[in-house]
């Protein structure tokens, strides 16, 4: 992966504190099942991903069911920017070929 968009990601993920804030505003969190479907769920991929895990079909679809709406970013206590973290993290699958 491109080691500074990964390192953003690494810094901005980071900074989640599972508070949870995000979930209730999500529209995809609750027809996806689990809350890897969510904004927080996403995070938590996105970081572990980034950190070397493998992504299975599961967390692809996770990731890519992500509408980009920014309604979690508007409640974000910690004011992470989630929908970039998911754009970005796209764009590193993209690159590197881990979709």
């Amino acid at each position: 992966m491109d080691k500074s968009l990964r390192v953003w990601v690494e810094s901005e993920a980071g900074r989640c504190v599972y508070c949870g804030f995000c979930e209730p505003v999500c529209p995809t969190l609750y027809p996806g099942g689990h809350r890897g479907y969510g904004p927080r769920g996403r995070v938590n991929i996105a970081l572990n991903l980034v950190e070397g895990g493998k992504p299975t079909e599961e967390v692809l679809k996770s990731i890519y069911s992500c509408l980009l709406c920014g309604a979690c970013n508007l409640v974000c206590p910690a004011k992470i920017d989630i929908v970039s973290v998911i754009r970005v993290f796209r764009a590193l699958m993209w690159r590197t070929k881990t979709y």
